[in-house]
């Protein structure tokens, strides 16, 4: 039997022991619980009116994207996207049943009342792909902008528009041209009166603003320079006169005509008055970054030379208010160090105060050597070398190379932050180090600062860890908050900024910035505040906090499933003590995103997961007397998308989404205690045309005892007196998504609905991992449950197939030469030999792989040279000769995350033994299929050869022959 290996998998023990290899005391025994008993009936559909959906089907299904409301939150926007095909814009009222649509559109923006609403219109997907070869007939393709009057309904064309926008006070539009040449630098820009749709000319311009509230613009415009006269060199070489007919009567007889670089300059324009002014005239190379105030009172841009390649000029902060005439520079002065372009500057929303990045004076480049003018430079060895195409590695490096290279262009723009106090006209530094990272809040006493430079070089092995500082905003000084914690968990600051709560090593803490001390809370409190089911050899996560209180006398901390109230004085609440026993994981819906805190008086609304049966809801926990009540609850997952706190004066309303298998996540509008709930769209009605399905939750015992779940989802007209073949989707903990529906796409995925129209059933199961034994977790986990299909009479034990991509793309490599339970196998940008992937590069990131396996996802544990048996134990490439499986392998060339090398390992491996294998190589694709020819042969492939190893359909000619090489364009 080929389960009689020395991996680690218990079931393959245990199948080793029937036959005598090991002897009983090397295993512990334990009894297995009966699992939850469950009765899958036969679907009451009727399907003689249904059709089983097409590829061509699942590619014209829907998506809800670029929603958004308008200020006053009466109407709401979207936009209907298809996986292939063309989108559509809708324009809808919240409250009265007017809604409008507008054909190939997309990027839709609403004015500040509704009023109107722009799109962006493309040329219909057709014409874009009869375009596509054609570069003369791309430009010609339509790029409009249509402008819908939602009080009348008309749609208004605007031709070859690139992009537009609404002023702030929603009277007036802006329309900036397409470049008539992609060689252009400027484009038109115009100014449209929404009530007359009478349009004004404002110039060409390079870049434009508008005001978030009231009328203004600013814009930038190129201002040509006059040439100048450069005298000619005495070294010129003039080898033949010029006749006066042949020479440049523009140019003098003793130099040459220079034309200067042209310079920027930013214009104000106040759209209902007409009127505008011109800031730094004829000053700059290049302006940029332009931004003004929340209330539309301040502007501010950068302006400086334009920069080199590679190499940034020092930059000049203006500022302009209402309270000024014109804009004036703001003195950015610090030693060593210039205004960088690479963050842009931003006020804080009170508008008192600007946040900056400077970076250290760039170094003067080296003077490129000339070209040899004798012998002896033709032979310099200094000159010779600046042609070398060289890259150091050094063993000591913060960043390995590939990280560095991966990074670079980021790391030019990388700065230490500082904050400029208007009032006071005062630079504060916040940091001397281009990595600090600071976190944007609108704390106006302090902030925090996120630095993992002391761990870079351990980044390759251990993961991301980093550094918290607590940072003065008035005053620049900074205190070390916490050490080495991993990258994920971030650090709380108080309303008033005066403390920072923080979890390290599963226990909570709070910093106290006036006297630089640190206290444990909760300490007597025996639940976890980290992960509770966390299988990584890495720290837990925590579970996070909800938020401070406003009066800073306690902060709201989760554990797995209730909120707790941890105050400063050292005493712990239990908010929602029936939670843990009721398996509900409670967490808190953001109201205001603006909030620094939370009013002690006020009721939470909370969003409910039940981690037993999957189900969701919505709560409402009263803070001031920690009344608890359940708004809505089902067998459904709902989120809130948006809270609507305008749109009725006395109680706030609420976007939020519905769904489960069967139905679409449209957008449902409700008051605030969901008592009156209304459905705002129907974006995809063809779906009662097709076989869908419902999705059944199922659970099992492995050997040692463990409980998993999973998901069945069974097609319209499931018979209960048949056995059906199977398709195994898995990755890590799928049950979760029992309400989930379907991502309706052609991708590197299977689409549920898809294969459940082609007579199979889907079974999403969780797997639960040991350290130190990935791969025979995996087997472990999904043989039981197979089993459970196959009890519940709903698996052919004859007709199972497996399928997975990525990290699960791994485990069915290797669950394949552990078993032969599968009838067929797809495995997409496995890992197969974990020796050679351990030092490999995710090239994507130029990060080493090194930390996936010690810490990460892969869960080894000890490095490769501590302990080199389990990286050879879970490598499916050195058990290849034990699988039996017909296995297909999907490999992009450039994937960014997984060396396709691995691919090719098992493969030739699998070739060397002569078994079923066949890679499908998509060239130039990444980790992800992107490129839709691909994702929809690569659907086809899998059906293809799922039918023919589960359903007995004759094999595909790919699989059965191959295919020769062929140059692809």
């Amino acid at each position: 039997m080929k389960t009689l290996v020395k991996h680690s998998s218990q079931l393959a023990l245990c199948m080793a022991l029937a036959f005598g290899t090991f002897a009983c005391s090397q295993l512990s025994f334990v009894k297995t619980p009966l699992p939850t008993p469950v009765v899958i009936t036969a679907s009451a559909t009727d399907t003689s009116q249904l059709a089983p959906l097409a590829l061509i089907d699942v590619m014209q299904f829907r998506e809800i994207k670029g929603r958004s409301l308008s200020k006053n939150q009466q109407w709401l926007i979207y936009t209907a996207e298809p996986d292939y095909g063309d989108s559509t814009g809708y324009v809808q009222h919240l409250l009265s049943e007017k809604s409008y649509a507008v054909a190939n559109a997309d990027r839709g923006l609403l004015n500040q009342n509704g009023h109107f609403a722009l799109f962006r219109q493309q040329a219909p997907l057709l014409a874009r792909e009869q375009a596509k070869d054609d570069k003369a007939a791309r430009e010609a393709l339509a790029h409009d902008a249509v402008l819908l009057n939602t009080q009348t309904g008309v749609q208004t064309l605007f031709s070859q528009i690139d992009k537009f926008a609404f002023s702030g006070d929603g009277q007036f539009a802006f329309l900036l041209s397409r470049k008539k040449d992609s060689k252009d630098k400027t484009q038109l820009l115009q100014v449209l009166d929404l009530h007359t749709l009478s349009l004004t000319e404002l110039g060409q311009v390079t870049d434009f603003v508008v005001a978030p509230e009231g009328d203004l613009l600013a814009f930038v415009s190129v201002v040509s320079s006059e040439p100048s006269v450069k005298a000619s060199s005495a070294k010129a070489k003039d080898t033949r006169a010029k006749s006066s007919s042949t020479q440049d009567n523009n140019t003098p007889a003793n130099g040459t005509i220079e034309k200067a670089a042209d310079q920027q300059q930013v214009t104000l324009y106040a759209a209902g008055s007409k009127n505008s002014r011109v800031f730094n005239a004829a000053s700059a190379g290049e302006i940029q970054h332009l931004v003004f105030s929340e209330d539309g009172q301040q502007l501010l841009f950068l302006a400086g030379d334009k920069a080199e390649k590679n190499r940034e000029t020092a930059q000049q902060l203006w500022y302009w208010s209402v309270q000024h005439a014109t804009a004036n520079p703001l003195v950015i002065n610090q030693d060593g160090w210039i205004l960088s372009a690479g963050e842009a500057p931003r006020f804080s929303a009170d508008g008192q105060r600007i946040f900056l990045g400077l970076r250290p004076e760039p170094v003067v480049p080296t003077t490129a050597l000339a070209a040899p003018q004798s012998e002896d430079a033709l032979f310099d060895t200094e000159r010779l070398l600046t042609d070398r195409k060289l890259q150091v590695w050094h063993g000591q490096d913060d960043r390995i190379n590939s990280q560095q290279k991966a990074e670079y262009q980021a790391s030019l723009k990388r700065t230490a932050p500082a904050v400029f106090w208007l009032a006071e006209q005062r630079l504060v530094v916040l940091s001397t180090d281009i990595e600090d990272r600071l976190y944007r809040s609108e704390h106006s006493e302090a902030a925090l600062i996120s630095n993992g430079r002391p761990h870079f070089k351990q980044l390759t092995w251990q993961g991301r860890l980093h550094d918290i500082w607590h940072v003065n905003l008035k005053t620049g000084q900074r205190q070390q908050v916490f050490a080495a914690n991993p990258s994920f968990e971030r650090a709380h600051l108080s309303p008033s900024g005066r403390f920072v709560l923080y979890q390290q090593q599963g226990k909570l803490w709070l910093f106290d910035s006036s006297n630089g001390q640190r206290q444990q809370l909760a300490a007597d409190v025996k639940v976890s505040w980290v992960d509770e089911t966390h299988d990584r050899p890495e720290p837990a996560s925590s579970y996070g906090i909800a938020g401070w209180l406003a009066d800073e006398s306690a902060v709201l901390v989760y554990d797995r499933f209730a909120i707790w109230r941890i105050a400063l004085d050292g005493t712990s609440q239990n908010l929602t003590p029936d939670s843990r026993s009721a398996t509900l994981q409670l967490r808190m819906v953001q109201t205001d995103p603006k909030a620094l805190a939370l009013d002690p008086q006020a009721p939470l609304l909370l969003r409910g997961f039940n981690e037993e049966n999957k189900s969701t809801g919505f709560y409402q926990l009263d803070l001031a007397d920690n009344r608890f009540s359940t708004l809505l609850s089902g067998e459904k997952r709902y989120d809130v998308v948006d809270v609507l706190s305008e749109l009725a004066e006395a109680t706030p309303h609420y976007l939020f989404t519905e769904q489960s298998f069967r139905q679409f996540p449209d957008l449902w509008l409700a008051n605030s205690d969901f008592s009156q709930r209304s459905q705002l769209t129907e974006i995809n009605p063809q779906q009662v045309q097709f076989i869908w399905g419902d999705s059944h939750l199922i659970d099992w015992y492995t050997a040692d005892g463990s409980r998993l779940q999973g998901v069945v989802i069974t097609p319209d007209g499931y018979d209960a007196t048949k056995r059906y073949p199977v398709l195994v989707y898995y990755y890590e903990q799928f049950s979760d998504r029992l309400y989930n529906f379907n991502q309706m796409k052609v991708n590197h995925r299977p689409n549920f609905p898809f294969y459940l129209g082609q007579d199979y059933v889907v079974f999403l199961p969780d797997i639960r991992f040991r350290e130190g034994a990935p791969g025979p977790s995996a087997t472990e986990s999904l043989l039981p449950g197979i089993d459970r299909l196959i009890e519940l009479g709903i698996a052919d034990p004859k007709a199972i197939g497996l399928h997975g991509h990525s990290w699960s793309g791994y485990q069915t490599a290797f669950v394949v030469t552990e078993t032969d339970r599968f009838a067929a196998a797809v495995a997409g940008a496995p890992v197969s030999n974990m020796t050679s992937a351990y030092s490999g590069i995710r090239w994507q990131t130029g990060l080493a792989r090194q930390f996936q396996y010690e810490t990460g996802q892969s869960r080894i544990g000890p490095s490769m040279f501590e302990n080199l048996a389990p990286y050879i134990e879970n490598s499916p490439v050195f058990f290849a000769n034990r699988i039996n499986t017909p296995l297909v392998i999907q490999f992009g060339d450039k994937d960014g995350a997984v060396p396709w090398e691995q691919g090719i390992e098992l493969y030739l491996a699998m070739r060397r033994l002569n078994k079923d294998v066949v890679m499908l190589h998509y060239e130039g694709e990444d980790h992800h299929l992107a490129h839709f020819a691909n994702k929809l042969d690569y659907s086809i492939k899998m059906l293809e050869f799922f039918n023919h190893y589960l359903k007995g359909e004759p094999a595909p000619a790919w699989w059965q022959q191959g295919q020769p090489y062929q140059p692809n364009n």
